[in-house]
């Protein structure tokens, strides 16, 4: 699922950029205070944060809001089917974590995805 979460998280970083750009992921473990976690609706506690950003075209007030509302897109028609952020949204909701958007027109966006750590739990990402 994790697989499925960065792929759908890249290609959208890629279709944001039609003349190119950089996509940068990285890997953080983050703490979450009680205040944080209940703004994000998940547990306090320690967390992956995997962060996807690029270099697109960014997004408004109003992209934000529904970026991750099944079928919802800003792409032509035939060019996507407005699934992938849901499924992302989904699968880390399920997972107890979170996912977040910071963007802004011209500013391209970062997409920051939550997941809890429990004991003895490793992280590896195939590339």
């Amino acid at each position: 699922m994790l697989d499925q979460v960065v792929t759908n998280l890249c290609v959208n970083a890629r279709d944001a950029m039609p003349r190119g750009g950089l996509v940068t992921l990285t890997i953080d473990r983050i703490e979450l205070d009680g205040a944080a976690a209940t703004r994000l609706e998940v547990r306090a506690g320690s967390y992956v944060c995997l962060s996807v950003s690029d270099q697109g075209e960014g997004m408004d007030e109003s992209t934000r809001a529904r970026i991750f509302e099944p079928f919802f897109t800003t792409k032509a028609v035939g060019k996507g089917t407005g699934l992938g952020l849901s499924m992302v949204y989904g699968i880390v909701r399920q997972s107890g974590g979170a996912v977040t958007v910071h963007s802004a027109p011209g500013e391209g966006a970062t997409f920051h995805v939550l997941l809890p750590v429990g004991d003895g739990v490793t992280l590896a990402v195939k590339l």
